[in-house]
């Protein structure tokens, strides 16, 4: 079964909606069960995202100058205007729309071309008296930082959570976005470039408030 609401996932996975999008969005999420587990599966892309450097990417796009030897004489015609150059924006654009197809083939080799043999994932817990909200987390190793399972009890619902990921380094990451309105005992999946032992905490965050910190 299929939902034509499915392709807005992406733009509010990464916080791309406006308000009223995202409200309606969110609205139709509390119907939609194929939207809400398309969700869960997709909920790693934002922190696959900061794996991308950019810099990678910046190539130049401008055409490459045409040798005139090979080329046949024109018709005679009246000059036309030059064509405008593309400006830094579009370059810009370019780059970040490269930046999300390789963030897209990295999610592909991960959700489904995971090694048939992983280590023991790393099983963490925690409880926040002052919200009531508690959490678990089996992190997995891998060559590319390390894949989170999350289940989360007791968020507010209606709400839109975010887990922040922390290393020893002072350095943070966004490793997933995701609905509030899912079964408590559904695994959320995320991900981050840190690998296992660089990582000092999660966090779950709704707006600006820590829901549960959990720590190694």
């Amino acid at each position: 079964m299929s939902c034509t609401h499915t392709v807005s996932l992406g733009a509010y996975l990464l916080g791309a909606l406006d308000p009223a999008e995202r409200s309606a969005f969110e609205v139709h999420l509390r119907t939609c069960a194929t939207c809400r587990r398309e969700m869960v599966r997709l909920a790693p892309l934002p922190g696959l995202l900061a794996q991308v450097d950019l810099a990678d990417l910046d190539v130049p796009f401008d055409d490459p100058v045409p040798d005139p030897d090979l080329l046949p004489l024109p018709p005679v015609a009246a000059p036309e205007p030059p064509a405008p150059r593309r400006t830094p924006t579009r370059r810009r654009t370019l780059v970040l729309l490269g930046a999300g197809l390789v963030a897209v083939l990295v999610a592909v080799g991960v959700l489904v071309f995971a090694p048939a043999r992983e280590p023991d994932p790393v099983h963490l817990a925690a409880a926040d008296s002052a919200t009531g909200v508690s959490a678990t987390a089996d992190l997995v190793a891998k060559e590319w930082g390390t894949e989170m399972w999350l289940t989360i009890k007791n968020a507010p619902k209606g709400k839109r959570c975010k887990l922040v990921v922390h290393d020893r380094a002072g350095r943070a990451e966004i490793g997933g976005w995701w609905g509030t309105d899912h079964p408590e005992d559904a695994r959320i999946p995320g991900s981050t470039s840190f690998a296992v032992d660089q990582i000092e905490r999660l966090e779950v965050v709704v707006d600006t408030q820590v829901l549960v910190s959990v720590r190694p």
